[in-house]
């Protein structure tokens, strides 16, 4: 068990701690969140007002928080977003290895080639969204609801981290600024 758990904070914990704070640090910094309301009211429905991390704005977001959203934002959306990007980063990367030559270059412009890609990805994008019923055959795992508490104390830490870091942030440069503007006044005396 004690095992089990280490691994749980190792290949699930850490991963998705660090993607929920490269995700929430970026959307605070974007202004598509604020920090005056907790992260998990940030994707209720009577915080959209404050927030501009939602479907309705769906358009005006970045890529990846675009997706995030697509796949129900929090916790849910950002273990969704994720294993879609691993998904799809195992696939580019088993055809890349797997190419032999040119011709196999010239067939990805098939359109046989292009309708499998088609279908690869909404496959991908439901085994993504289905994130709980693909990771069970990847981590072989008695506990896995031991690893998805992990996951989603992993998400909690990495967002709380990128909301204090970016205030910290914040006042650091407000502080600079008075800094400066304090000398400015003392030289102009």
């Amino acid at each position: 068990m004690f095992i089990d758990m280490i691994k749980a904070v190792l290949f699930v914990g850490l991963p998705v701690g660090v993607f929920s704070y490269v995700m929430m640090y970026y959307a605070y910094k974007n202004g598509y969140l604020t920090t005056d309301i907790a992260i998990e009211d940030a994707f209720k429905k009577q915080n959209q007002e404050y927030v501009s991390l939602s479907r309705k704005n769906k358009k005006e977001l970045r890529y990846f928080h675009s997706k995030w959203i697509s796949f129900g934002g929090g916790f849910y959306g950002l273990v969704a977003l994720l294993t879609f990007i691993i998904i799809e980063l195992l696939q580019f990367t088993n055809f890349w290895l797997g190419v032999t030559g040119w011709h196999d270059v010239v067939a990805l412009f098939t359109l046989d080639s292009l309708i499998n890609m088609f279908v690869d990805a909404i496959k991908n994008m439901v085994a993504a969204a289905l994130w709980f019923t693909y990771w069970p055959d990847v981590f072989d795992t008695p506990n896995f609801i031991a690893w998805i508490l992990v996951a989603y104390a992993g998400y909690r830490l990495g967002a709380n981290y990128a909301k204090k870091y970016l205030i910290a942030q914040r006042a650091s440069k407000l502080n600079a600024i008075r800094e400066a503007k304090n000398k400015a006044f003392e030289s102009d005396e």
